[in-house]
């Protein structure tokens, strides 16, 4: 390699054996950044999350099996850790809300046009990072469906827009994960499986 130039990137961190460090988001300052309000720290966050999920939503192009073999999550894990996060505050959603709200729209309409059948090399692949793939244990859904959100229909990122709001599309959906079902397990990549 050339001086200016870049190495190519060697083997994945799943297939050097090395374990990746947890990560934990805290609200404490650290030298290099300043003290957050909480609520501060949760509209970063809650942008953050919102950039991604628009980002992901024009990157049809990429499958979910390739951001679980390179990145160790994917679509189906933000849904979950949205899912989580809702339950956590005490909303009653389900999983398919969830997942449209990080598709856009319901989860077997994007998959049955946007998700491509995984070749025998990715599925080889898929399986020697799993190590390295995102957990989700299982959580309780809250106590009371009373706070239950109304069904809203998804909109594309420009009409949201349009209408002064973000571009997140609804909750929409119905059915989905009932409550005590577990949230986990990598299975195929189907809604429940990534």
């Amino acid at each position: 390699v050339g001086s200016g130039e870049r190495a190519p990137p060697s083997e994945p961190a799943a297939m050097t054996n090395r374990q990746p460090k947890p990560f934990r988001l805290s609200s404490e300052a650290t030298p290099y950044s300043p003290k957050y309000t909480t609520t501060q720290q949760q509209a970063a966050e809650a942008a953050a999350f919102s950039s991604l999920v628009t980002h992901l939503r024009g990157r049809l192009d990429v499958p979910n099996i390739e951001l679980m073999i390179l990145g160790g999550f994917c679509r189906n894990c933000l849904a979950k850790w949205y899912l989580a996060g809702a339950w956590r505050s005490g909303l009653h959603i389900t999983y398919d809300q969830a997942c449209e709200r990080v598709y856009g729209m319901p989860y077997a309409e994007w998959k049955a046009a946007h998700q491509p059948k995984a070749t025998v090399e990715q599925l080889a692949r898929l399986e020697a990072t799993k190590p390295f793939h995102a957990s989700h244990p299982k959580q309780d859904p809250p106590a009371s469906p009373a706070a239950s959100l109304p069904h809203t229909p998804s909109l594309s990122s420009a009409e949201a827009l349009a209408a002064g709001m973000q571009p997140m599309g609804g909750m929409g959906g119905g059915g989905g994960m009932q409550p005590g079902a577990p949230m986990g397990g990598m299975g195929g990549m189907g809604p429940m499986g990534g």
